[in-house]
């Protein structure tokens, strides 16, 4: 089903998209879905937890603290875009409450990155927390201002260097 959720949001926003229009796709029946999910924002959860987890995976510990998140926006460009930008419908605010609790449960695991690092540190990890998914959506919207997909070296260092500003994490000692 996250393949499926992938694939509807690469072409549309979140408020588009149905439980029904994910179980046909999916070719399941709706009990099923249910089954596994209470609805298509905790299957976006899971989905955002599980691309997290990889990419902390293939990073172990980043020195630089910005290169997950990077990675992240650059890997899912188009989809955040769906989720936090086109999204007119109304289902921003959600879409950011999901990220936002997908980032501070990553930062409760220990993730080494020092981004996350820094949530878990922080004396108000959730907005922490929201200040990180802000910095996310301001990217997605430039990079949707500007037609780029994330996919050039260029850009993606110019996202891990704008992050690593934002963040001060070359002069924070965490």
């Amino acid at each position: 089903m996250q393949r499926t959720m992938y694939q509807l949001l690469d072409r549309r926003s979140i408020s588009q998209i149905t439980v029904e229009q994910i179980c046909r796709v999916a070719l399941i029946h709706r009990s099923s879905f249910y089954r596994y999910y209470t609805d298509k924002f905790d299957l976006l959860s899971q989905m955002v937890m599980r691309a997290i987890e990889e990419l902390l995976a293939v990073e172990q510990a980043d020195m630089a603290g910005s290169a997950v998140m990077s990675r992240f926006i650059v890997t899912h460009t188009q989809i955040l875009r769906h989720l936090l930008v086109t999204n007119t419908e109304g289902d921003n605010n959600r879409s950011q409450r999901v990220i936002n609790d997908c980032l501070v449960a990553v930062a409760q695991t220990r993730a080494a990155d020092r981004v996350f690092v820094m949530i878990r540190k922080s004396q108000q990890p959730d907005l922490m927390a929201y200040l990180v998914s802000g910095a996310i959506t301001s990217i997605v919207q430039w990079l949707s201002s500007k037609n780029l997909d994330g996919s050039s070296l260029e850009t993606q260092a110019a996202i891990e260097s704008t992050l690593a500003t934002v963040f001060s994490l070359e002069q924070q000692s965490l």
